[in-house]
């Protein structure tokens, strides 16, 4: 990190169900002589910027100006794999399960 620098952090999933705590950093010092701010936030904290969202990121995507990756998992049968995934990193993006007429 640069001095100064700030970290955003939101999402914990792969969290959510740990049964010991995650190792934590072991530079916390550069913190302070670096004067990093690191925030936390969730979505709710800014429900009057969504209308705006939606408007424009809805004309970057027509545009093609926002891509994104997905995860896909194809049939009924790996929607545990994909779900328990979720909780492990496994996906890289958006975790899908495709579901055929055979499913």
């Amino acid at each position: 990190m640069n001095p100064f620098g700030r970290v955003v952090m939101c999402g914990m999933i792969s969290q959510y169900n740990a049964t010991t705590p995650a190792p934590g950093p072991i530079n916390l010092g550069n913190c302070i002589s670096r004067r990093l701010s690191i925030k936390g936030f969730i979505v709710s904290d800014h429900m009057e910027k969504q209308k705006k969202f939606f408007k424009d990121m809805g004309q970057w995507i027509e545009q093609g100006k926002i891509k994104w990756k997905e995860t896909i998992l194809e049939g009924i049968d790996n929607a545990p794999k994909a779900f328990l995934g979720l909780f492990k990193g496994k996906n890289l993006g958006k975790m899908i399960v495709k579901i055929g007429p055979d499913d």
